[in-house]
Order: C-alpha cells, then sequence, then structure tokens
C-alpha cells in the first residue's frame, strides 16, 4: 500500500520515533543509577536499611558507606591475617570510631550545626573510645605501635569541627606515619601488610573528604537545634543511622520482674542485724582513758611567765653602732679603663703587610713609611694624633679613645670599633668608612671622599 501522508506528517512521524529511542535510553540510565544507590543502601548493613525506613538518608551517608565497604574490610582482613588480639582490639576500636562519625553524617540531615560549646557534650562518646584506646598502649607490649597508630587515626572524627576535612585528615595521617614508619622497621610481612592497608584507607578518605566535604560538613540549616537532636540520638547508643524511640515515662526506673521480688534469705538478715548491733563499750585503759587523763591534767605546777619577763617589758639599750673600716683606696679608674694603652708604645711592621700602632698615650704619629698594599691597625691609644700621608690599603682603629686620624687615599675603607670620642678626617679619596660599638665619631670628608659609603 501507498503512504498516504504528506512528506510533512511523516517527518513528524520519524522525529518522534528518534525522540522516544532517546527517552527509552535516558530512562535505562536512571534505573541503572537507581539499582545501584539500592545495592548500596542494603549493602551499608541494618544500620544503613534502619536509617532509610525511618528518613531520608543524607547523600554524605551513602558516599561513606561506599568508603567503608571498599577500604576497611582489607584492613581486617590483615589484622585476621596476623592473629594478634592487639592488632584485631586496635583495628574493632577504629571500625567503631567509624560507626560514631556515621552516626553524625546522619545528623547533618536532621539538626544544626552544633554550637561551639555544644561539641564538648555531643562527642562526649569520642572522646571516650578515644581514652579506651590510649589506655590500651602498653609499652611493653610488642604491638605497642600499631596500637598508637589505630589510636591516633581515631581523630578523623573529629573532622566535622574542622573548616577542611582534607587537611584535617592530612595532619592525621602525618602523625600515623610516625607510628607507622616503627612497624615497617621491623619487616615483618603481616605488620607490614596491616599498617600499609591502614595508611592507604587513610589515604583514599583524604580524597573522599575531598570530593564530599571539601570545605567542611553541611548541616540542615532548618533542622533541629543540635543538642536536643544529640540528647534524643546520643552517639553508640543506638546502630548508626537508626534513631533510638524516646521513651515515654520522665525517667522513671525499670518495671519491677514478673515474677517479683524475692524475699530476703533469713541468713543475710540475721548478719545484718549482727553488723547494725550496738558494739560493746571499749575496756578501760583505751584511749578514752588518756584523754580523761589530759582533761585532769593540773597546770598548777607549771612556771607561768610574768610581766617583767616579758620582752615587750624589757628596758631600752641604747644600740650601738659599729663603724666600717676605711675602704683602702683602689687603684684609680683609668686604670681599669677597657680603651687606651695596656702595655708599651710601638709601631712595627709585621709580616710586611700590617702596620701596628699601639699603646700610645698624648703623643703624635707620622706614618711616612706606609704603602698602598699595607693596612694600618691604631690599637689601644689615647689622646694620640695618627697622620698617613701616603696611600694604603685600609685602616683600622679599635679600642681606642680621644684619637684623631687624618689619612690620605684609602683604597678599602676606614673601620672604627669600640671607640670612645675619635675623630677621622680623610684628606684624600675614602671608599667607604665603617663604624662599630663606637661613642662620640665624628667624621670629616674631603670632596673627594662625599660619596664615602658609611
Amino acid at each position: 500500500q501507498t503512504d498516504r501522508r504528506s512528506p510533512k506528517a511523516a517527518a513528524t512521524v520519524s522525529s518522534m520515533a528518534v525522540n522516544l529511542a532517546q527517552f527509552e535510553s535516558v530512562l535505562a540510565r536512571l534505573e541503572s543509577v537507581a539499582e545501584r544507590l539500592e545495592k548500596g543502601t542494603s549493602g551499608g548493613g541494618a544500620a544503613a536499611g534502619s536509617a532509610s525506613a525511618g528518613e531520608d538518608v543524607p547523600p554524605i551517608v551513602l558516599a561513606f558507606d561506599m568508603f567503608v565497604q571498599g577500604k576497611i574490610p582489607p584492613v581486617e582482613g590483615c589484622a585476621k591475617d596476623l592473629n594478634s588480639k592487639d592488632v584485631t582490639e586496635a583495628t574493632e576500636i577504629y571500625v567503631e570510631g567509624l560507626r560514631l562519625l556515621r552516626e553524625l553524617f546522619v545528623a547533618t540531615g536532621s539538626c544544626q550545626k552544633p554550637q561551639d560549646t555544644d561539641w564538648g557534650k555531643i562527642l562526649g562518646p569520642v572522646m571516650e573510645l578515644g581514652q579506651k584506646a590510649q589506655k590500651a598502649c602498653d609499652s611493653r607490649s610488642d604491638f605497642f605501635q600499631h596500637r598508637k597508630a589505630s589510636a591516633e587515626s581515631l581523630n578523623v572524627i573529629m573532622l566535622v569541627t574542622s573548616p577542611s576535612p582534607p587537611g584535617h585528615v592530612q595532619s592525621i595521617l602525618e602523625t600515623f606515619d610516625f607510628h607507622a614508619n616503627k612497624v615497617l622497621q621491623k619487616k615483618v610481612d603481616k605488620e607490614t601488610a596491616w599498617v600499609k592497608a591502614f595508611k592507604e584507607s587513610l589515604k583514599e578518605f583524604k580524597d573522599w573528604c575531598a570530593e564530599n566535604c571539601k570545605m567542611g560538613v553541611i548541616w540542615n540549616v532548618k533542622g533541629q537545634a543540635a543538642l536536643d537532636y544529640f540528647t534524643a540520638h546520643p552517639l553508640g547508643a543506638a546502630p548508626s543511622g537508626a534513631a533510638p524511640k524516646a521513651s515515654k515515662g520522665k525517667g522513671k526506673g525499670p518495671p519491677p520482674p514478673k515474677g517479683g521480688f524475692v524475699g530476703m534469705p533469713e541468713e543475710v538478715k540475721a548478719k545484718l542485724k549482727a553488723e547494725t548491733a550496738p558494739k560493746a563499750a571499749p575496756a578501760a585503759g583505751g584511749i578514752s582513758a588518756v584523754f580523761n587523763a589530759i582533761g585532769g591534767f593540773d597546770t598548777g605546777k607549771l612556771k607561768k611567765v610574768t610581766d617583767d619577763m616579758k620582752t615587750k617589758n624589757q628596758p631600752k639599750e641604747e644600740s650601738q653602732v659599729i663603724k666600717a673600716a676605711p675602704k683602702a683606696a683602689g687603684p684609680s679608674k683609668s686604670a681599669f679603663s677597657k680603651r687606651g694603652p695596656k702595655g708599651e708604645p710601638k709601631k712595627e711592621l709585621q709580616k710586611d703587610i700590617n702596620w701596628m700602632v699601639e699603646n700610645y698615650d698624648g703623643e703624635r704619629v707620622v706614618m711616612d713609611d706606609a704603602e698602598m698594599k699595607q693596612l694600618v691597625v691604631i690599637l689601644n691609644c689615647r689622646n694620640t694624633t695618627v697622620h698617613i700621608p701616603n696611600k694604603v690599603k685600609s685602616i683600622c682603629v679599635d679600642s681606642c679613645e680621644k684619637v684623631n686620624v687624618l689619612c690620605q687615599d684609602v683604597i678599602s675603607a676606614v673601620e672604627l670599633v669600640n671607640c670612645d670620642r675619635c675623630q677621622m678626617q680623610a684628606l684624600g679619596k675614602v671608599v667607604a668608612v665603617a663604624i662599630d660599638k663606637c661613642d662620640g665619631v665624628n667624621v670629616w670628608l674631603s670632596k673627594a671622599s662625599v660619596n664615602a659609603e658609611i
């Protein structure tokens, strides 16, 4: 048969067929996503199932369940292969900490972010678990470092209070490495496998935080107050994710047993009666006799202090002032001056390089023999004028007082160290002047030395 529809109508029908095919592909993809979410929820155990039955599970909880299912079983398997009670308990404590962390993630969908003052009450079970882990660390055990590594790892729970969970986990990973390296140094294959699996889980958890809570855990702004929520649903009180049912009473105790209370046996009654019976008075000569003797003690024979024997009534005697012996005249201050002559004056050339001018006092010294390749050192001089008419390599003035230095050209620098009230005048060109630990130094520069560095 011939299709009598117009070309326009045929094109419309074909486009509808194409759109329907695209719709079916999108629907198939959505169904596959739904199946994966259902598998993740059911794989999370009874906790996840109870949570989904009661209320919507936050996406971060589903992601956390997938992480735990993939990364924690290898750690538990290595602990089982190691067959050590310490390592097994350390792993169980860490897994218990992750359960508490999951309960905190579940709470993010129902309550507001806790106040800073509320964290101490909310995280009480976390603190108790951390103390339990630390107390279990026995330094005498061969698995002490394993215990410490697990105990330090429990701090990952505190990421809920951190503005940057990835950075928080990174700091814990560094602390973990300190103990893990000591385990690796033992070179025991099974212990190495356990610590490597543990470390790998922490590394993956850091990446998980970067994907799911990079800038901090997000809480429900319109939810219940955090303190009220955790008062009704304390951490560790019920399987994670399942909100425990609130009790209907007002703090009353549990109901009495069905069979009633059993009466107290006659033997117990007789024993209690014997214990509560009044005790016999102590025999004479005990402690009561001692106190009676003290109470009846006669103080009439004791000597008494009369008024004339009291210190305040004693006649005042003139105080004798002992004059100090006159001090011997000590040497003058100038003898102990830190600066100035400390020996015989001398001027000598050492090793054809250094001119030493030392211990001059109140004199004028002219350095006619100084040359361009030589250094002039003026040391421990006072009230002295040193004239250097030739071009020299450098000049150093050290531990001098009231010393005047007149110089021509200086190739390197003029240095003044530990000097008081000294003066330096450049008649030629000076490149640099260095002054250190000096008091009252005057420097005159010639026109050629105006650009000198001081």
